[in-house]
């Protein structure tokens, strides 16, 4: 072992005796101009979200005070135009150093406004019929330009709006083939999991909490009204503590939180249910204050051992 590796080994020997976490070795270690620049930078993200919001707002004002005296193609070019030029602004912005900051911003303003522009014209041009099949050919167009746009600049909010898009297509073709809306809820919210699971692996990962949060609630919930009422109920139970087992293997406190209130809301429903005419109702509820209070302990001892650590 070298002395650079002994080194560093009491380094962390010393910072887990004293609970010092890796982010406050480094901000100690770090020079006044990198501190300077990491402020700097992060100014620059909030003066960009800000700059994107207030133009997003103008144009909103604008549309919304000038729409009734616009014909269709006026209609069309501010909405679907205005989108697209965000879009290639955005393209040409990301992963140019001195323009990266504002290529975010920009690609989530051209998916606000994108699809806005794409159901405009189709309402303009069409002459009545199923609004699903607008909202099915909308979610196709951007998913397929959202997901081609991820895989050629790497962008994290590409990749954030290709999930949205592709629900959005997938909720819709179902409802079309007249599936139950709690079943596409189920398989929707199981199948991103394992997405998930794949893309937390990789340095697009800051997208995944908020994405485990959706899945594994969608899940769940179309779960519960599937078997409500019926002897499978219990399956729901064990699909929250699946899920609460499910965090500590890919370390999500997302994941925690959504199993740990689902098996919390559960046992407050069956016991509502079966136990609110009984005499030992007052027995259960301080029973079911007990398992309250033992659950949050062990939610957090989980989170202390098995996702704190990540």
């Amino acid at each position: 072992m070298t002395p650079k590796q002994e080194a560093l080994g009491q380094i962390a020997e010393i910072a887990r005796e004293h609970g010092i976490t890796a982010e406050e070795i480094r901000t100690q270690l770090s020079t006044p101009e990198e501190t300077a620049g990491s402020r700097t930078s992060v100014l620059t993200s909030l003066l960009s979200y800000l700059g994107g919001i207030f133009v997003l707002a103008g144009l909103g004002v604008f549309i919304e005070m000038q729409w009734s005296d616009m014909n269709s193609f006026a209609r069309v070019a501010v909405t679907l135009g205005s989108g697209i030029a965000a879009f290639f602004m955005a393209w040409f912005a990301a992963g140019d150093e001195r323009r990266d900051k504002i290529a975010t911003p920009l690609f989530l303003l051209a998916a606000f406004l994108q699809p806005v522009g794409i159901l405009v014209a189709l309402d303009e041009c069409s002459s009545g019929g199923d609004e699903r099949y607008a909202f099915l050919l909308t979610s196709g167009v951007l998913l397929v330009q959202q997901t081609l746009a991820f895989f050629s600049k790497r962008v994290t909010s590409l990749l954030f709006m290709s999930f949205v898009f592709g629900l959005w297509f997938y909720a819709t073709a179902m409802d079309l083939m007249d599936v139950d809306e709690d079943l596409i809820a189920f398989g929707l919210g199981l199948s991103m999991l394992f997405v998930l699971k794949r893309i937390d692996k990789t340095p697009h990962a800051s997208i995944t909490p908020f994405w485990y949060f959706c899945a594994s609630s969608a899940m769940l919930a179309g779960l519960f009204n599937l078997v409500q009422y019926s002897p499978l109920e219990i399956l729901f139970l064990g699909a929250a503590c699946g899920v609460v087992f499910w965090s500590t293997w890919v370390k999500s406190r997302s994941l925690l939180f959504v199993g740990t209130i689902a098996i919390l809301s559960y046992v407050g429903y069956y016991t509502a249910q079966h136990f609110t005419d009984a005499v030992g109702w007052s027995i259960a509820l301080i029973l079911f204050g007990l398992m309250l209070i033992g659950l949050s302990a062990l939610a957090f001892r989980i989170n202390r051992k098995y996702i704190a650590q990540n």
